[in-house]
This record gives C-alpha cells, sequence and structure tokens, in this order.
C-alpha cells in the first residue's frame, strides 16, 4: 500500500504539473457588464484518466466551450479529484476492502493534485472556480482559496453541500446576509427522478430567492450508473420561461457546459418585493 501511494505521488508531482499547468486553455477577454455575473456551470460523465496530462486535457475541453464566454464562476461536480484514478498503478492492488483503503488513504494526493489545477485555472481565468473532491466542496477565486462563503466586488456566494439545500431557515439567513448566488457542486443519483432536481436547488430557490448553481457527474462510474442534470435556477418570475430555470441540461448524462448570466438588478428587486411591512393599529380595537 505505501508503494502505490509512493508511484502515485511521483506521478503526481509538482514538476508534472507545472509543465502541464501551462497548456491549461486561455479565456478570451471580454468586457464585463455592471449588474451581471457571468457563470457556467459544468456537467460530465465521469471518466477515469491518467496523470496531470489527462486531467488538464480533459479540463481544456470544457474550457474551449466557455472562453468566448469569460466567466466569472466556473462550477466543476463534486468528487472531481476521483477522475485521477486512471493514475493508480491497478496491478498493485487486489480487490475488495484493500482496494477501497487503498483509494481512500490516496484521496489526499488526488485531491491535492485537482485541488492544484483548480488554483491555477481561477488565477489565469481571472474568475472563481468552485469544485468539490474526496475532501470536499472548495472554492478558489483568482488564485486564492476562500470561504464557503465569499464576497467579491461583484457577488457574494456561498459554496453549500446537497444536504444543506433541505435547510430552508439556513439558506433564508445566506440570503439575509447578502447571499445572492449558492453553488453545490454536485454527483448523479443511480435511482435519479425528475423530483431529485426540484427538491433541492430549485425549490429554494423559489421558496428563499437567489440564483442557484447546480453542477453534476454522471456516466458510469465504478459500475454504477449515475444520472443528473446540471442547472442554473433563479425565482420563477425573473426567468424568461417562467419555470425557475435560467438553464438546464436537457439530458441525465453526457458532457455538458451550462452558461448564463445572472442579472443581480432584477434578483435584487424580485427579493426586495417581497419584504412587505405589517403595521398594526391597536387603537381600533
Amino acid at each position: 500500500m505505501g508503494l502505490t501511494r509512493f508511484l502515485l505521488s511521483t506521478s503526481l508531482s509538482r514538476n508534472k504539473l507545472q509543465r502541464w499547468l501551462r497548456t491549461l486553455v486561455q479565456p478570451f477577454p471580454q468586457k464585463r457588464i455592471k449588474g451581471v455575473v457571468k457563470v457556467a456551470v459544468v456537467q460530465m460523465d465521469y471518466i477515469s484518466i491518467s496523470g496531470f496530462g489527462g486531467f488538464v486535457t480533459l479540463i481544456n475541453h470544457f474550457l474551449v466551450k466557455m472562453r468566448d464566454f469569460s466567466p466569472q464562476i466556473i462550477v466543476f461536480p463534486h468528487l472531481t479529484d476521483t477522475i485521477f484514478y486512471g493514475t493508480f498503478p491497478l496491478l498493485l492492488l487486489s480487490p475488495g476492502k484493500r482496494y477501497v483503503k487503498t483509494l481512500n488513504q490516496s484521496s489526499v494526493i488526488t485531491s491535492r493534485a485537482c485541488e492544484n489545477v483548480m488554483a491555477e485555472l481561477s488565477r489565469i481565468w481571472n474568475c472563481s472556480v468552485i469544485f468539490g473532491t474526496t475532501q470536499g466542496l472548495m472554492a478558489y477565486h483568482e488564485g486564492t482559496k476562500q470561504n464557503m462563503i465569499f464576497e467579491t466586488q461583484d457577488y457574494k456566494i456561498a459554496v453549500v453541500p446537497k444536504r444543506s439545500l433541505t435547510n430552508s431557515l439556513k439558506l433564508k439567513q445566506f440570503v439575509d446576509n447578502g447571499v445572492r448566488i449558492l453553488s453545490t457542486p454536485g454527483f448523479g443519483l443511480t435511482d435519479y427522478k425528475e423530483w431529485d432536481d426540484r427538491f433541492y436547488m430549485w425549490a429554494h430557490s423559489q421558496m428563499v430567492g437567489f440564483y442557484g448553481l447546480w453542477s453534476a457527474m454522471s456516466g458510469k462510474f465504478f459500475g454504477k450508473d449515475l444520472k443528473a442534470r446540471a442547472s442554473v435556477t433563479a425565482p420563477i418570475p425573473i426567468t424568461s420561461s417562467f419555470d425557475g430555470y435560467i438553464v438546464k441540461n436537457n439530458s441525465t448524462n453526457g458532457d455538458t457546459v451550462l452558461l448564463a448570466e445572472l442579472d443581480m438588478h432584477k434578483l435584487e428587486s424580485f427579493i426586495q418585493s417581497r419584504k412587505t411591512s405589517i403595521i398594526y393599529n391597536f387603537k381600533d380595537q
């Protein structure tokens, strides 16, 4: 097991990282519009690749689809570092509990490798990159690691796990404290149902009032067929089709990049319109 981790660390060494980081796709410069936040949300089918070269090549596959758009926020799925599992020297692994234990112990290495690439991506694209690994959810803004709630000059965003999307009170507190965008790096389900999408991010975009960014990992994952639909949600009255979606994946699998412009003034007007004053007149009682 020690030999396996040693070989993995060697395959994902910093020297190899620096060489491949120089091949990351560059964005086309775009003039940003005041009051509008551009976002890109990724859904990817799981694929096992080897080393930094394979990982950066895969990430570039998505970046070329958004480079003209030049987003301010990019959201990748949860467990993104599992893509590195193709780097494992599988001949040294035996199936069963030992295989799972080795993967768990080595996930610190794969998570760090994924984090290094995403940090550099956020720096050269001058944007926020949000993603999840086996070590948890993470966010970088212009090359600097952020807390799960952070603020830029254009927006305030909260990065939350899927389980938090059922806590209406907590989500309302986020909005009351100035958060206007919620992002959840997601992962597909084997027993996916259409209601799964609406119960979490979509429903609370309507109830609480925020822009929701939901990414997803789908496809074959260790023999399981994962399904999901990446989406960008918003309160129904401010979506053009009045369905609560700015954009969503039409399929439950496949590589997809969703691009959307979030009108922050329109959302703010919606939130303020729901604040109703209550005036009591006890003299008439």
